[in-house]
């Protein structure tokens, strides 16, 4: 949704004061030294760069005074009033003032009309800005004791001399601003926004922004305004486009005007180049120019000196600078650049080929075939497949008679480049055309190479498997070097065995694809040895046979095929040198369908974090999926759906494998969680429009549980039920996925043997242990026990399912009660109620229980939250004023109430009021 000039979310952004955040330590020390206006030091000078928030600061210090009953005066100097003397205090001239030229009169005049009981509080925004006269009175105000300074000035600019007197002579504190924090500037913004944002969207604002609270306030309202920053499912989410409008320009463009043409030259330099070597960047631009902008604080070198490199101090520098520079002038500066790196250090220079070969194109220069494909292959590894893309067109419009291998290259470089930007047909259409040529050829690097990218094109991008299959069948048949070709048998010897083995790792990932663990390991895992395979190959038998062992169950002997990963010695490509965050995440996703959620959440959360800012967006939508799903988990849909809008996004920049589908089924979920069926409808439609047919592996889960939700609202729980079994029958190779789908048919209530004994069939062949929890669950509610599914809820508990530990402890407290246990029922009852303040707070009102029966009198509840904090019950009389005696009675009256026996149950089984949940005490 796009809001509309009428939306009240588009008018809060745009219109209303951005919330005073991120200054309350400063605020609170500036404040705590107004008082009578004699103790010093009394009030502040704050230092700060532009748009940190120094004027805002000054602003609410001022509103501060004035609710404590103090008398304000404002003074906002200016570069125009500096050249009129006294100019910036004209509007406090008291009337029937003298000539100023009488100084001694014109000061008494100031302090006459000025002075207060209190001392007035004078607030001086930019105060660098002040002629000297207006200074120089301001000084001799504060020294008299008439009023109490608060002055703001900028960072960097010549401050009058009585200004600086200020805080030197210890006549007030100086208080220097920095720049607000990604965190801070992330809940500026999300509150100004208000309701939910996405956590990416934050990140790349506070990162474009640069911690500059103005340059953020233009940022966000142009995105609004544009449609950039909207609201979809209402979480806001921002496409990353910086809309240049007048306000946001005119506020950057007040610290870049006063540059000469020289440095505004440089600047864009730095701007195309960044990050830009020292040493290039002196060949192109004057060094005493390079000073000078360092100088202003408008470029910083970062590196150890010598061999540094340029960084513009803030990011939006190079937005506007480059948005002033004309075509021609751009293809002169990428130009110079170009011609500068290929000067340098010839190691450098191969460093940076990618940018090399891309500015002598927009230049217009000459740039070799060879250059263009090794810069092809270099963008795609940096997942720039926008410029891959191009390079590679480049370099097959400039050669088209050169010979097979390299033009074959080029053309799988450009459909991995097709595949980065989501135009998978184009990609496909064009393996299909070069796969005779590369057979024929019969160069191995080719080949190798072609089959890697068919099988992520056709197979994981499209979900055709049974055309990668054969072309897998097609590679593996041809006659090897050797001349010995397949057997009539269709067995493969001599060089036709090599080539079997060489195409092994996709049969293996197409198997785990379609459901079939235990398939893709027996392929996979006797190859997990084969040095002498190529990388990409290497890698995916690694991938495959950790994730078939995930599944199945097998996480001991997982883990060990993950520290191989993780020992994988790095190489060019960019999947070998990701393989190690690769077993990091499936061990967190294995950990997840272990249901140890409590352990993987704030890995999830680091991950996530950290990959904000990745250019791969399929590795950025993974870590959204993990953590979005762990979030559904743990009870917080709401947090999940903004996590899943990012890896929406993401996926929609390229889906392999069916990622896209897998955001929009567990989006799905969090609607259906939250109260939401007809969202959670069009989530699902959306999800069956996009699939594909891969990734069956990743999905089934989470697929099923979505249709099962919904299912429930529109039919009732027992066509909920069938649906749950029908998804555990699917794939019995999947473990782990089965035991979920039948402990979700036990949920919706289903009390079968037949689901117990299969949840314990697969606990006994599992290396993990929540099948065993998810077996005794089913156990609990067969025989209503409620001491059981007590026992079961806490388990829940510790590992963070808390909406399982809800529904456990729910059905305990309806388990006592049958079986007329009062007090169990009452403590089962408070403990659902304690639990429930771990979900999201939509969710409480269905969980909560309105009267659980347990009334602690006022006394006895304090007493127990105190004890339950760990204190003694010395400890507890000495707080309260009472004796021991009283507080043992109290804590005997309160275990009773609760059915429990131990002070170490007292957190667990206390009820807890929350906002909006109100209970009766009795007093």
């Amino acid at each position: 949704m796009t809001p509309g000039h009428d939306d009240p979310a588009l008018e809060r952004a745009l219109h209303a004061e951005w919330p005073f955040r991120g200054r309350a330590d400063e605020l609170d020390v500036i404040t705590r030294t107004l008082g009578d206006g004699t103790s010093r030091p009394a009030g502040a000078v704050v230092v700060a760069p532009a748009g940190v928030g120094k004027t805002r600061l000054v602003r609410e210090v001022g509103r501060w005074a004035s609710e404590q009953g103090m008398t304000t005066l404002s003074i906002i100097a200016t570069e125009a009033g500096a050249l009129t003397p006294y100019g910036a205090v004209l509007h406090l001239l008291p009337e029937g003032t003298h000539d100023p030229m009488d100084r001694a009169a014109w000061h008494a005049a100031f302090a006459s009309a000025m002075r207060s009981e209190r001392g007035t509080v004078l607030l001086v925004d930019d105060a660098q800005h002040l002629d000297h006269g207006s200074a120089a009175l301001l000084l001799q105000l504060c020294l008299d004791g008439v009023i109490v300074p608060v002055v703001s000035v900028r960072r960097g600019e010549r401050v009058p001399d009585p200004i600086t007197s200020l805080w030197k002579d210890g006549l007030t504190l100086r208080v220097d601003l920095q720049p607000f924090s990604h965190k801070e500037m992330g809940e500026v913004i999300g509150h100004a926004l208000g309701g939910l944002v996405s956590a990416r969207t934050l990140t790349r604002l506070a990162t474009v922004s640069g911690g500059n609270i103005l340059y953020a306030r233009e940022l966000v309202t142009a995105a609004v305004e544009h449609g950039s920053l909207v609201q979809r499912d209402d979480v806001w989410v921002w496409d990353t486009e910086v809309v240049l409008a007048p306000r946001l320009v005119d506020a950057v463009w007040a610290r870049l005007a006063l540059l000469d043409p020289e440095q505004r030259r440089a600047l864009a330099l730095v701007a195309l180049g960044e990050p830009l070597p020292l040493e290039v960047a002196e060949r192109v631009a004057p060094t005493e120019v390079l000073a000078s902008l360092e100088e202003a604080d408008l470029v910083h070198v970062d590196g150890q000196i010598g061999r540094g490199v340029l960084r513009l101090a803030h990011p939006l520098y190079g937005e506007v600078v480059l948005d002033r520079v004309g075509r021609v002038s751009r293809r002169r500066l990428v130009g110079d650049l170009a011609d500068a790196y290929a000067a340098a250090d010839p190691q450098l220079a191969r460093a940076e080929a990618v940018r090399i070969a891309r500015w002598r194109l927009e230049a217009g220069q000459p740039v070799s075939q060879d250059a263009l494909l090794e810069a092809a292959a270099r963008a795609n590894h940096a997942f720039a497949h926008d410029l891959a893309e191009r390079l590679a067109r480049s370099a097959l419009a400039a050669g088209a008679d050169h010979h097979t291998p390299v033009r074959a290259r080029l053309v799988i470089e450009l459909a991995r480049a097709l595949v980065g930007s989501s135009q998978i047909d184009e990609a496909d259409q064009l393996l299909a055309r070069l796969e005779p040529a590369v057979l024929a050829d019969g160069d191995q690097d080719s080949v190798d190479d072609y089959v890697d990218v068919r099988y992520w094109v056709t197979g994981l991008a499209l979900g055709r498997a049974d055309e990668v299959l054969a072309v897998l069948d097609r590679v593996a048949g041809r006659v090897g070097a050797d001349g010995a070709p397949a057997g009539a048998d269709g067995v493969q010897t001599g060089a036709g065995s090599r080539a079997a083995d060489r195409v092994a790792a996709y049969r293996a990932a197409l198997a785990i694809g379609r459901g079939r663990a235990r398939e893709a390991l027996d392929i996979a895992e006797p190859l997990l040895d084969r040095s002498d395979l190529p990388v990409p190959q290497q890698v995916l038998l690694l991938e495959t046979t950790g994730e078939a062992l995930a599944v199945l169950g097998l996480h001991r002997r997982a883990a060990i095929v993950w520290e191989r990963m993780r020992r994988f010695p790095v190489g060019a490509t960019g999947r070998a040198a990701s393989l190690a965050a690769e077993a990091d995440l499936q061990a967190l996703f294995s950990a997840m369908l272990d249901g140890r959620v409590a352990d993987v959440l704030p890995g999830l959360e680091a991950i996530h974090h950290q990959a904000a800012d990745s250019p791969d967006a399929i590795n950025r939508g993974l870590t959204g999926l993990g953590l979005g799903r762990c979030l559904i988990l743990a009870g917080r849909p709401e947090q999940a759906r903004a996590v899943l809008l990012d890896a929406v996004a993401d996926f929609g920049e390229v889906d392999l494998a069916d990622s896209l589908t897998w955001a929009q089924v567990l989006l799905s979920q969090t609607a259906s969680l939250s109260g939401r069926p007809d969202k959670a409808r069009q989530w699902l439609d959306r999800a069956q429009a996009s699939r594909q047919g891969a990734g069956v592996t990743r999905l089934t889960v989470d697929i099923v549980c979505a249709q099962a939700w919904l299912t429930a609202a529109d039919r009732g729980a027992s066509a909920a039920v069938a649906v749950a079994l029908e998804g555990a029958g699917r794939h019995p190779e999947l473990e782990l996925d089965r035991a979920w789908l039948l402990h979700l048919a036990c949920r919706l209530g289903d009390r079968s043997k037949d689901v117990t004994t299969s949840l314990r069939q697969i606990a006994a062949g599992a290396e993990c242990e929540y099948p065993t929890l998810l077996a005794d669950h089913a156990e609990a509610l067969r025989g209503n026990d409620g001491p059981a599914l007590e026992d079961v809820a806490e388990r829940f508990a510790e590992r963070g399912l808390v909406p399982l530990a809800i529904e456990a402890a729910r059905a305990s407290a309806q388990a006592h009660r049958d079986a007329g246990s009062a007090e169990g029922a009452r403590r089962l009852s408070a403990r659902t109620d304690g639990l429930a303040l771990r979900v999201d707070a939509a969710l409480r009102p269905a969980v909560m229980v309105d009267d659980h029966g347990v009334r602690l009198s006022r006394r006895e509840e304090e007493v127990a939250t105190l004890a339950a904090a760990g204190l003694s019950n010395a400890a507890i009389a000495d707080r309260l004023v009472l004796s021991v005696r009283t507080v043992e009675s109290h804590l005997y009256q309160a275990f009773a109430k609760l059915g429990i026996t131990s002070r170490s149950d007292l957190a667990r089984y206390l009820p807890r009021s929350t906002p909006g949940h109100s209970r009766s005490r009795a007093q």
